[in-house]
C-alpha cells in the first residue's frame, strides 16, 4: 500500500509542477466560463450600466381626467430608477424610432392615445409599446419587467374601480365626477408607488447586484458546469499519459523488473490520476464559488457528484491511453476525441436556451453528457437521492473503463 501511495504522490507532484496542467486544467475553465458568460450575458453587465430611453406620451385623456401617461413617466423618473434609466421626451413614435436608428437611444416607450380612456372605461383596452435596439440583450428584459409591473398595477386599479362602482350602485347611489376623480387620484398614487418599488434592479445598491443579476448568475453557473466537466475528462486523459511517457523513457520497465508487482505499480498510477482529478475539481468548485459567486447547493450532493465524475473521468482517460501505442498519439485524443465527445455531451452549449431535442438524446451516448445532466441538477439544489441514477451510470462507466484499462495494460506490460 505504501508503494502505491508513493507512486500516486509522485505523479500528482508531476502534474502540479506542470504549467500546462495548471493552465489547461484550472485556469482555462475559469477563464472560458468568464468569457462565455460575457458573450451570452450581453454587453450591458457593466457596473456603470444605464439605459438611454426616449419617451413619447401621446395620451389624450377624457375631459376632466388625469393624464395617466404622465403617471407612467413619473415612475420612470422616480428616485428609484433615476440612475438606471435616463428618460428623454420626444413628440411622437416616429421621432422615437428615428432616435433609435440614429443610436441616440437604446430604447423607447410609446404611450398610446387612448391610454387614460382604456384605464377608466371598463370595456376598453390598450397596450404600452416598447421599442428597443435589436442588438441589446438585457435592456429589453429590464424594460419589459418594469412596464409589465406598471401595467399590472393599472389593471389592478381598473378592477378596483369597477368593484367600487358596482358596490356604490348596489347601495342605490350613482358614481359622479367627484367620485371618479377622487378614486382615480388614489389609485394613481398607489400604482405609482407600487410600481416604483417592484423593480428588480436597484441602481443605488451594491455593484455586485448590478454586475451579477440572477439571469447572468444562472448563465455563468451553467457555463462553469460545462467547462468543469470538459476539463475534468481532459485531465483524466492528460494525467494518464504519464504511463506512456514512463514507458518510452524506460523508467516503467525498470519498475517492472523490480520486486514490486505490476498490479501495484498500475494501482499507484491509477490512484495518481484520481488524486489529480480530485485536486482539480476541488479548486474549480471553490474558486468559482468565490469568483463568480456560484451557489453549488447542497455540499453532500456536490461531494457525491464530484466523486462520480472523477471516477468516470479517470476510468475514461485510462481507457483511452490504454488504446495508444505511444505519447505521440495523445495529441489526437486530447485535441480530437475529447473535443468531439465534449460537443456530443453538450458541454459547449450549456449557456444557450432552446437546444434541439435530439441533442438531449445524443448527450446520453457519452459519459460527459451524463456528468453534465448530473451537475445541472446539483446547481438546481437537489438532494443526493435525486441524482442517484446519473451517479450510478457514471460510476459504472468509470469502473468498466477502469477494468478494461487494467486488463489491457497488464497484458501489454506482461509481454515486456
Amino acid at each position: 500500500m505504501k508503494k502505491i501511495i508513493v507512486i500516486a504522490v509522485k505523479d500528482l507532484l508531476r502534474s502540479l509542477r506542470s504549467m500546462f496542467f495548471i493552465g489547461i486544467s484550472i485556469a482555462a475553465p475559469l477563464l472560458l466560463a468568464f468569457l462565455f458568460s460575457i458573450a451570452f450575458g450581453g454587453e450591458e453587465s457593466s457596473t456603470s450600466f444605464s439605459i438611454e430611453m426616449a419617451f413619447a406620451n401621446q395620451d389624450v385623456p377624457p375631459q376632466g381626467s388625469s393624464n395617466l401617461g404622465a403617471v407612467v413617466q413619473d415612475v420612470f423618473m422616480s428616485e428609484e430608477l433615476r440612475d438606471l434609466i435616463h428618460l428623454t421626451e420626444v413628440p411622437d413614435e416616429a421621432s422615437a424610432l428615428q432616435c433609435i436608428l440614429d443610436q441616440r437611444f437604446s430604447a423607447a416607450l410609446i404611450i398610446p392615445v387612448n391610454f387614460s380612456s382604456a384605464i377608466i372605461e371598463e370595456s376598453s383596452s390598450t397596450r404600452l409599446r416598447i421599442i428597443t435596439d435589436p442588438t441589446a440583450t438585457i435592456v429589453p428584459q429590464i424594460l419589459d419587467y418594469i412596464v409589465t409591473t406598471i401595467a399590472d398595477s393599472f389593471s389592478a386599479s381598473k378592477i378596483t374601480m369597477s368593484l367600487a362602482v358596482e358596490e356604490l350602485q348596489q347601495q342605490g347611489e350613482q358614481a359622479d365626477d367627484a367620485f371618479y376623480s377622487n378614486l382615480n387620484d388614489k389609485l394613481n398614487s398607489q400604482s405609482n408607488s407600487e410600481a416604483s418599488y417592484l423593480i428588480i434592479v436597484d441602481p443605488k445598491g451594491s455593484t455586485e447586484e448590478v454586475q451579477a443579476s440572477p439571469q447572468q448568475q444562472k448563465i455563468i453557473a451553467a457555463i462553469m458546469v460545462g467547462m468543469m466537466v470538459f476539463f475534468s475528462f481532459y485531465t483524466g486523459a492528460f494525467a494518464s499519459e504519464s504511463i506512456l511517457l514512463e514507458e518510452e523513457k524506460g523508467t516503467l520497465a525498470r519498475k517492472f523488473v523490480s520486486p514490486t508487482p505490476i498490479r501495484t505499480i498500475l494501482a499507484g498510477k491509477f490512484l495518481g490520476v484520481f488524486i489529480t482529478l480530485l485536486v482539480q475539481v476541488i479548486v474549480l468548485l471553490v474558486s468559482s464559488a468565490l469568483i463568480f459567486k456560484i451557489d453549488w447547493g447542497n455540499w453532500a450532493t456536490v461531494c457525491l457528484a464530484g466523486t462520480a465524475m472523477i471516477i468516470a473521468a479517470a476510468g475514461f482517460g485510462l481507457f483511452l491511453m490504454s488504446l495508444l501505442r505511444d505519447s505521440r498519439q495523445t495529441g489526437i485524443v486530447l485535441g480530437g476525441v475529447m473535443t468531439f465527445t465534449g460537443m456530443v455531451g453538450g458541454l459547449f452549449t450549456t449557456g444557450i436556451e432552446n437546444i434541439p431535442s435530439f441533442m438531449e438524446i445524443l448527450k446520453k451516448i457519452v459519459p460527459q453528457g451524463w456528468a453534465l445532466q448530473m451537475w445541472q441538477s446539483v446547481i438546481a439544489g437537489v438532494t443526493p437521492s435525486q441524482i442517484i441514477f446519473p451517479v450510478l451510470v457514471l460510476l459504472s462507466v468509470g469502473i468498466v473503463f477502469f477494468g478494461i484499462a487494467v486488463s489491457r495494460f497488464q497484458r501489454r506490460f506482461a509481454k515486456n
